[in-house]
C-alpha cells in the first residue's frame, strides 16, 4: 500500500492510511457473503416451496380419502347390522336411534339414512346444538304416507316432535343417490347433488342391502356437505396468502379454502357445485379458464401438473394434482401458492442482508478510525509533548492506550521526560539554593577567595562593609593586609601549614579595620583542589564575633555575681525545707491520731454479738487515712438503730464531720427519741450548725435504720436499701424521698419520712455507700447495683460474715489492678 502511494506521489496522513485498507476488505468481504447468501437463499427457497406443496397435498388427499372412507365403512356396519338384526328394517324409529349412535365413533357424516324398497325412509342428521333430527317416512299399503320430523338427543330418546307432514310428495327412492346406485354402482360414491329435505349440497356414500336371501331390501346411505371440505381446506396454511380449492372434470367448483374465510358455511355452498370460470375470485377463475383452455379437465392425469401463471401481474405457482378412486369419484385439486409468499422473505432478506452490509461498513469506518485513533493519538501526544520539551516544558506525561508497543514507547518517553525534569529541577534548585547560599553568606558572614599565594581574588560585600577597603582596592592585595599584629608568627605559620597540606582550618583571628579599628573574625579556610590534589585556590569564611569577644569578658564576671546569689538562696532553702518536714511530720501525726478516732468509734465484733436477734456484719475501707464513709450500730434494751452515710469528698473535713455525725446520732439514741422525723431534723441541725462553724461546704446522705421485734423504719436520704428474703428474693427500697442529705440546709424536716417493713425469720437488709456500687473496671465499667444484688441473693444461705467477704473479694476482683477511687462501706444483717 505504501509503495502504491509512493507510485502515485500521493501524500496522506496515518490515519487515512489505516483506514481505506480496512474498510476495502470490509466491502469485498460482505459482497462476496451478499452474493453466497442470496443464491443461497433462492436454493433454500425452491427446496422449501416444493417441500411445503408436497406435504399440503399429502394431507389433503390423505384427508379426503379419511372422509371417503368413513363413509363406506359406515355402509357396511350399519349394513351389517341389519342384516343380524332384520327386525329393524320394520321399527324405523329403533333403526334411527342406532344410527345415532354411530355419530359416536364417526365426525365426518352429515346424514346417515335408509330407503326401503316400499318407498319408506329414516334419516337422522347432527345439529350445531349437540341434538339430532330424526326424519321418518311411513309408507303403508292402503294408506297415505305420513313425514315426520323429530327433535332427539344422544340417546336417540324424542325430545319434541318438529313437524308432521301428511300425504308429503318426498319419495327417497326418486333421489339421484337411490337410482344410480341401484342401478350402476351398488356400492360406493355418487355424484354430487342438492337434499329435498334440507337443500343442502352433498357427495353422498351409498349401498344396496339384500337380506340372507339375496333378495333387495333397501339402500343404505350417509353423506358429507361440501362445506366440510372447504372447512377442511380453509384449516390448511398455504403459505402466507396461498389458497387451494378442488374441481370435478366439469370444472365446478367442490370445495375451496377461499370463500369459507368469509362467510358461513351454507353461505360457501351457494358458490359450490358451480362453474369455477364464473367464479368471483380471480384465482380461481383464472385457473379455472387456463384449464379449461389447455383441455386439462378432458385429459387423464396420472401425475401433478406444475404450472406458473401470472395473474394480475403477479406471478402464481399452482400445481394441479388428479385424484380419483374407483368408486366413482374424480377430482382435480389444485394449490395456488404466490410467489411473493417466499419472494418477500428473500425481499425482506436481501434488505436485511444490505441494511447489515451498510451497518458494517458504517461500524467499520468507525472502527477503523477509533482504532486509527488509538494507535495514532500516542504518536500525536509523542510529536507534541516533543515539541513542549524542546521549548522547555518538561512536565509531559502520555498516557496509555492499551497497545504494548505504543505503551512501551510512552513508558520510555515518560522516563525520559521524568529524567530530564528531574535532572533541571535540580539543576534550577542547585542554582538556586547557591543563589539563596551566596545571598545568605553575604548577610551573615565575610567570603574571601584567594590564589595559592594569599592574593584575594574574590570578595563580597560584607568583607567590604567591615574593613572599610572598597572592593578595588582588596582585589589584587594580600591577606595579610588586614592583619592587626596581634597574633604571633607561628600562629600564621602553622595556619598557613595546615592549608597548603590541603586540610580545613578553623580558628579566630584579630584583624583590623582602614580606619586602625580592631574586629574579631571566627574563620574557616577551605583549600579548593583539581582532581590531582593541585591547591587552585582557598576559600575563607569568617564570621564577625567582635560583640561576642565583648560578651565573653562580661560573662565572666556576671557569672561570679550569680554564683554568690545562689549560694545565698541555696542556704535559705535549705532551712525552709527543714521547716516544712518538721510541719509534714505534726500534720501525719495528727492525721493518724484522727483515723485511730474513726475506727474507734466504729461497732465491734463483742457488740454485735450481744444482738441476738440479728446476725450483723460490717466493713468500712477508706481510700485515705481519713475516710468520709459512716456507719453505726447502737441498740438498747428495746430496739436497734442503725445509721450509714457518705460524706462528701475526702480528707480532714470528711473525716471531723463523719465524727461529728457519729457524736450526735449515739447522743440522740440514748435520749430515747424514737420519732425518725424529729430524730433526722435535730441531727441535721446540729450537723448543719458546725458545718458553717467549719466555714465549710460539706454534707452527708445519711439512712437510719431503727429494727424492733422484726418492725423496721427507713428514714433519710442514701443509696438504694436492699432487702432480701428467707429464699433470696431481693427487694430494693428507693430512699430519694425520704430526706435531703445532712448539712446541705438548716431545716429539711418537711422533706423528711420513712418507710416500714416486717422482716420475717431469714430475711434481711444490706447497706452499702457508693464506692461499692460506682467501682470501676480497667474498661470505666461500673460495678453496679444489678450485680450486687446477684451476689447477695446467690449466696444469702450463708452467715453475714461469709457474705461480707464474698462481696469485698468480687468488688476487688472485679476492680483488679486499677486504684480504689472512693470509700468502701458495707453493711448486712438478717433476722435470726
Amino acid at each position: 500500500m505504501l509503495r502504491l502511494f509512493n507510485q502515485l506521489n500521493c501524500r496522506t496522513n496515518l490515519r487515512s492510511l489505516l483506514v481505506f485498507p480496512f474498510v476495502c476488505q470490509i466491502l469485498i468481504v460482505l459482497g462476496v457473503v451478499s452474493y453466497l447468501s442470496y443464491r443461497s437463499s433462492q436454493k433454500a427457497l425452491q427446496e422449501i416451496t416444493n417441500n411445503l406443496q408436497q406435504e399440503i397435498i399429502l394431507r389433503i388427499d390423505s384427508n379426503i380419502n379419511g372422509y371417503l372412507e368413513e363413509g363406506n365403512h359406515l355402509n357396511q356396519v350399519n349394513n351389517n347390522n341389519i342384516i343380524f338384526n332384520p327386525s329393524l328394517i320394520n321399527n324405523l324409529q329403533e333403526l334411527g336411534r342406532f344410527f345415532v349412535y354411530q355419530y359416536r365413533w364417526n365426525n365426518t357424516a352429515n346424514i346417515i339414512g335408509f330407503a326401503r324398497q316400499d318407498g319408506s325412509y329414516v334419516e337422522v342428521s347432527r345439529q350445531p346444538s349437540g341434538d339430532f333430527h330424526l326424519v321418518i317416512l311411513e309408507q303403508k299399503e292402503g294408506q297415505s304416507n305420513q313425514l315426520s320430523t323429530y327433535l332427539i338427543n344422544a340417546k336417540g330418546d324424542i325430545l319434541k316432535t318438529l313437524s308432521i307432514e301428511k300425504n308429503s310428495e318426498f319419495d327417497p327412492r326418486e333421489s339421484s343417490w337411490y337410482q344410480e346406485t341401484v342401478k350402476n354402482n351398488p356400492s360406493g360414491w355418487q355424484n354430487i347433488y342438492q337434499t329435498k329435505l334440507t337443500n343442502q349440497l352433498v357427495i353422498a356414500s351409498s349401498r344396496v342391502i339384500y337380506n340372507s336371501d339375496q333378495e333387495f331390501i333397501g339402500v343404505l346411505t350417509n353423506n358429507i356437505r361440501l362445506g366440510e371440505l372447504s372447512l377442511f381446506l380453509n384449516q390448511l396454511k398455504v403459505g402466507k396468502t396461498g389458497a387451494a380449492f378442488i374441481l370435478d372434470r366439469k370444472g365446478r367448483l367442490i370445495a375451496d379454502s377461499v370463500k369459507f374465510s368469509q362467510g358461513t358455511l351454507e353461505e360457501e355452498e351457494r358458490f359450490l357445485f358451480t362453474p369455477a370460470t364464473t367464479n368471483n375470485n380471480p384465482y380461481i377463475r383464472n385457473i379455472a379458464e387456463y384449464l379449461k383452455k389447455k383441455n386439462l379437465f378432458s385429459k387423464s392425469l396420472e401425475n401433478s401438473l406444475v404450472i406458473d401463471l401470472a395473474i394480475n401481474q403477479e406471478k402464481i405457482l399452482i400445481d394441479v394434482i388428479p385424484f380419483n378412486n374407483q368408486e366413482g369419484i374424480d377430482w382435480l385439486i389444485v394449490l395456488v401458492i404466490p410467489e411473493s409468499d417466499f419472494t418477500g422473505f428473500i425481499r425482506a432478506n436481501t434488505r436485511v442482508s444490505l441494511s447489515l452490509s451498510i451497518l458494517a461498513i458504517i461500524i467499520a469506518t468507525i472502527s477503523g478510525l477509533i482504532t486509527s485513533k488509538v494507535i495514532i493519538q500516542p504518536i500525536i501526544n509523542l510529536k507534541n509533548a516533543s515539541q513542549k520539551i524542546s521549548q522547555g516544558k518538561f512536565n509531559q506525561k502520555i498516557p496509555s492506550q492499551g497497545i504494548q508497543e505504543l505503551d512501551s514507547l510512552a513508558q520510555y518517553f515518560n522516563h525520559m521526560s521524568e529524567m530530564l525534569e528531574s535532572i533541571f529541577n535540580n539543576l534550577n534548585k542547585s542554582l538556586q539554593d547557591v543563589s539563596n547560599l551566596k545571598y545568605a553568606i553575604d548577610q551573615s558572614a565575610i567570603v574571601t577567595i584567594t590564589d595559592p599565594e594569599g592574593i584575594i581574588i574574590y570578595s563580597n560585600d560584607k568583607l567590604v562593609e567591615v574593613s572599610g577597603y572598597s572592593y578595588e582596592e582588596l582585589i589584587g592585595t594580600k591577606t595579610k593586609k588586614l592583619k592587626s599584629g596581634c597574633h604571633s608568627q607561628e600562629f600564621y605559620h602553622q595556619l598557613w601549614t595546615t592549608i597548603s597540606q590541603g586540610k580545613v582550618w578553623r580558628g579566630e583571628i584579630k584583624n583590623k579595620t582602614k580606619n586602625n579599628r580592631f574586629y574579631w573574625v571566627d574563620t574557616t579556610i577551605v583549600p579548593l583542589t583539581d582532581e590531582k590534589g593541585n591547591i587552585l585556590q582557598y576559600l575563607s569564611i569568617q564570621t564577625e564575633i567582635t560583640e561576642r569577644k565583648k560578651l565573653e569578658k562580661n560573662l565572666e564576671q556576671i557569672v561570679q555575681i550569680r554564683t554568690h546569689e545562689l549560694a545565698q538562696a541555696n542556704e535559705e532553702i535549705t532551712l525552709l525545707n527543714q521547716r516544712l518536714c518538721s510541719e509534714n511530720l505534726q500534720l501525719t501525726g495528727k492525721l493518724k491520731l484522727l483515723h485511730q478516732m474513726q475506727q474507734l468509734i466504729l461497732p465491734k465484733k463483742e457488740e454485735l454479738e450481744k444482738i441476738h436477734c440479728l446476725d450483723i456484719a460490717g466493713y468500712s475501707e477508706p481510700t485515705d487515712e481519713l475516710g468520709g464513709d459512716y456507719y453505726d450500730i447502737l441498740a438498747d434494751d428495746n430496739s436497734v438503730t442503725i445509721g450509714i452515710g457518705d460524706v462528701t469528698g475526702h480528707g480532714l473535713e470528711s473525716g471531723i464531720l463523719m465524727v461529728m455525725t457519729q457524736a450526735a446520732i449515739c447522743t440522740l439514741k440514748h435520749l430515747g427519741d424514737t420519732n425518725p422525723i424529729d430524730f433526722l431534723d435535730i441531727l441535721n441541725r446540729a450537723i448543719f450548725f458546725n458545718v458553717r462553724r467549719m466555714k465549710s461546704e460539706k454534707n452527708l446522705s445519711l439512712a437510719i435504720i431503727n429494727y424492733c421485734q422484726g418492725e423496721v423504719c427507713i428514714a433519710g436520704q442514701h443509696e438504694e436499701i436492699i432487702i432480701v428474703r428467707n429464699h433470696g428474693e431481693i427487694e430494693l427500697i428507693d430512699t430519694i424521698d425520704l430526706g435531703l442529705p445532712i448539712g446541705i440546709d438548716e431545716d429539711i424536716k418537711e422533706f423528711i419520712n420513712y418507710h416500714k417493713i416486717t422482716l420475717d425469720k431469714g430475711d434481711g437488709i444490706v447497706l452499702y455507700t457508693d464506692g461499692i456500687t460506682e467501682a470501676r473496671d480497667v474498661n470505666k465499667n461500673q460495678y453496679g447495683i444489678e450485680r450486687l444484688c446477684q451476689v447477695v441473693s446467690e449466696n444469702w444461705s450463708l452467715s453475714c460474715e461469709q457474705i461480707r467477704d464474698i462481696i469485698i473479694d468480687d468488688v476487688k476482683r472485679f476492680i483488679g489492678l486499677q486504684k480504689i477511687e472512693d470509700d468502701l462501706t458495707l453493711l448486712l444483717l438478717k433476722q435470726r
